[in-house]
Parts: structure tokens; sequence; C-alpha cells
């Protein structure tokens, strides 16, 4: 059975069905059986390597991509040779660095098969459709055993087992309220439906049938369900975390307002890890939260720094020969905690997006991130989420979920902005503004 055949069979398959799926060892699933062993040998190894094993392990497989790349891929072979770039530069580790970066924004403006290669056994991958500016690329399967490898080794902190039952939210208009994802062993609940809804359909699961032992998914929705039921449906937080043991906090740096709400409520862990679709670069929280430490068996991590100051990660995925991603800078600020030997060992995020920027009345750029961080105690205590839209330089409007009733005299008192250069506007929603995947953004465009 291939990968492709499961992935079009499992979301209709019966529980029964999918409960015994998910007892079956990944090291012998068909599809993902051999690069799931491969990663966790590769993990193993380099645990056990000195600096200059790491750097030949490293060098190696970028060695070997870059060469397929040029043998295969136009857009490679046009790029280089513009960049004046040739394979006999890329001598040791340290000529890594000689290779051109790219990043989503120039990939963009290449036809998708300008930019892969003809290499069976893909599929096509989304990313960045939250941030207004998606992105179709092809994933290579052999990435799909790499790939849950790893995150069992993540989630093996928290005490994970393969065959725990999964909790997640999703946003799935054709589905019903509460549904089982049998691929990934998850009950799933549908935030397209009222919270009201949710709560009294996951009651309705029998109640062996809905221990969720782990939650798995976007801190700000989880964040923001788990605030609706302290308040309104308490029981069935009670319910939720008979068996919870605690949350994997997925897909976008946990605000630190979104994680103390997690674990406040739930009284569980929480361990985060940072990844992004294209699969270049993994790093979690292996001693401290939010101190990111790499996975460079994974993905090769590094960091440039522009004549700004602003640091931001590059990645090169080892195992993706169906659209490589080579020395790909992502768009994240980083601030580098610990380097050794020429090889980025950890890191912490330091700001939002280059895209998610506010501008004030004089033109000066601000991250978005700051703004959220700097919400006071006095903010939460009244608002669930905040969100912000930018209709004009120099004008910002706050989309406030609150937790409690209140008036706009009472939501300005409760915000301490009057250092920024802004006309600001407060406005309330019920729930927060999701994107189609169900993440609460931070900075969005407001329909009515």
């Amino acid at each position: 059975m291939t990968l492709a055949l499961i992935k079009r069979i499992a979301p209709n398959m019966p529980r029964a069905f999918g409960e015994i799926f998910a007892k079956i060892p990944f090291s012998i699933r068909p599809g993902c059986g051999f690069s799931f062993r491969r990663a966790n040998d590769d993990m193993n190894q380099f645990s056990r390597f000195t600096s200059e094993q790491e750097k030949d392990y490293i060098f190696k497989r970028v060695y070997n991509l870059v060469a397929f790349a040029l043998e295969n891929v136009e857009f490679y072979r046009q790029y280089y040779a513009e960049n004046h770039f040739d394979l006999r530069e890329l001598r040791s580790f340290e000529d890594i660095r000689k290779i051109p970066i790219v990043s989503k924004k120039l990939l963009q403006n290449y036809p998708l098969r300008e930019r892969s290669s003809g290499k069976l056994r893909k599929s096509v991958a989304y990313t960045g459709g939250s941030t207004g500016e998606p992105f179709v690329f092809y994933s290579d399967h052999q990435q799909i055993g790499h790939e849950w490898a790893y995150m069992f080794h993540i989630w093996r902190k928290l005490g994970f087992r393969q065959d725990d039952l999964l909790l997640s939210l999703a946003l799935e208009p054709k589905k019903s309220p509460v549904f089982y994802d049998a691929l990934r062993h998850s009950l799933v609940l549908n935030i397209h439906y009222p919270y009201e809804t949710l709560v009294k359909a996951f009651l309705n699961v029998p109640e062996t049938k809905r221990r969720v032992v782990f939650f798995r998914g976007y801190p700000s929705a989880w964040s923001e369900f788990l605030c609706f039921c302290e308040t309104k449906f308490p029981e069935v937080l009670v319910e939720i975390k008979k068996n919870l043991r605690g949350s994997f906090l997925a897909s976008e740096f946990p605000l630190p307002v979104f994680r103390q709400t997690i674990e406040r409520a739930t009284d569980r862990p929480t361990i985060s890890w940072y990844g992004h679709s294209e699969r270049a670069i993994l790093a979690w929280e292996k001693s401290n939260p939010y101190l990111y430490e790499t996975e460079q068996a994974y993905g090769y991590c590094e960091t440039v720094t522009d004549s700004d100051g602003f640091t931001s990660l590059v990645g090169t995925a080892y195992w993706n020969y169906a659209e490589p991603f080579i020395r790909y800078r992502v768009d994240d600020g980083v601030r580098v905690i610990e380097s050794k030997n020429g090889i980025l060992r950890s890191f912490e995020i330091s700001d939002g997006r280059i895209g998610d920027y506010l501008i004030d009345k004089s033109g000066k750029k601000f991250s978005i991130t700051h703004l959220n961080l700097s919400c006071r105690e006095s903010t939460w205590a009244v608002a669930r989420s905040v969100q912000v839209e930018q209709p004009e330089p120099g004008r910002i409007i706050l989309w406030i979920a609150p937790r409690v009733p209140a008036s706009t005299s009472e939501l300005k008192k409760a915000f301490d902005f009057n250092d920024l250069n802004l006309d600001i506007e407060y406005k309330t929603v019920e729930r927060p503004i999701v994107t189609s995947r169900g993440k609460v953004m931070l900075k969005i465009r407001h329909k009515d």
C-alpha cells in the first residue's frame, strides 16, 4: 500500500481500523517505514559525533543536494549561473556559505515545473496562505517518515506513545462538529461550529472514545477554546483533563499569554518546536521554554544577518529531492544563543516575521510581536485575544475578543500604548478572526 493511497482512504477509515493502524510501528509502515528508520539512525549517530564529524555529515548532504539540483532543476542551474556559483567551489563545510541564498519570494517568481525535478513519489504541498502569500511546492515522499521520527522524538519528552489519542482543532466546513482523523489518530474539534455545539458534541462521544492524552495544534486556537470552557463549560474541561498529559504547541510561536492560559487551564506541561512546511529547519525546547535547540541531522540550520542587524534563519532540507530547498531563508527574526565550532546550536525568537510589521505616523516600522508582548496583565484580564489591522500607515484597529463585557473606555484603560505614534481604534468581536486552517493571526485583514 502506497503512502498516497493511505492518505486517500484515511479520511473515510472507520475508527476501529484507525485504532488498529495506530498500533502499527512507523518503522514498518508502508510508504514511510524506511525513511522513519533512517531518520532515527541519523539522530542516534549524530548525537555521538564530534564537531568535525557533524560538519562532514552536513557537508555531504548539502553537496549531494546541490549537485542533484544543478543536474535536475532548471531554476538552480539558472540562478547559480547568474550568481557565478560553481559546484567546484564547494569543497568543505566552510564553503557552504558561498552557495547563493534563496527565499520564498524569489521562488514564487518561477513556475513550479522550473524549480522542481522530475523525481517521482512526490506530492503538492502548501504554505504561507495565512500571511497572504500562498506558496505551492512539491514535497518528497521520503520526508514523511523523516518528519514523524523527529516529532515522536520531541513528543517523548512529555511521555508520548505512538498509540496515544491526540486532540486537535481544525476548520472543516464539510465535516461534523467532532470527527476522528485516522491518519493522525486524533479526535478533532471542528471550530467551523460554535463552541457550544463543539462541547455538546464532545460530551456525546462515548467516554472510552474521548480519552485524549495530548493536544496538538495552534496554541492561539487552543488557548481561546480553553478560555471558553473555563468560563461557560467547566465540566468539559474536567472531562478533557481526565487523561490529558500535556500539549504539543505546533505551527506558531506560542506567545506567553497563550502558553500561560493553556498551562493554567489544563494544569499540564507544554512543549513547542520551530519548524515549517518546507521542512528545512527543526529546533525545539529540549531544555528550556523558548530556547530552541537545533536538530542539525534533520536539516542544516544557519543564520544570516542583514546590514540593518536583522538576523534570520537559513535552512537546507536534506531529503527533498522533488523540490530542493537549499540555503532557504525564512523570515523570522532570531537571536543566536549558542554557536559552537561554526554550527548553530540554539536560538531564541527575537522578532516577528518580516511581513508582520506596523508602520507609525512617521513611517517607522516596528514588530507586531512587540505590540502583543507589551500588553499588560490588566489587558489579559479583559481580553482573551488581541488582533491588529492596519488600514493605512499611522492607524491601527485593535480587534479584541473580550474575556468579560467591557466598554470602549474600559478597553482603552486595559492597554498601555501611549508611547506609540499611532491612532488606535478599539473594536470587539465575539471570537477571534481565524485563517482557513483555524489559526489566530496577530495581524489581520478584517472583512465585514
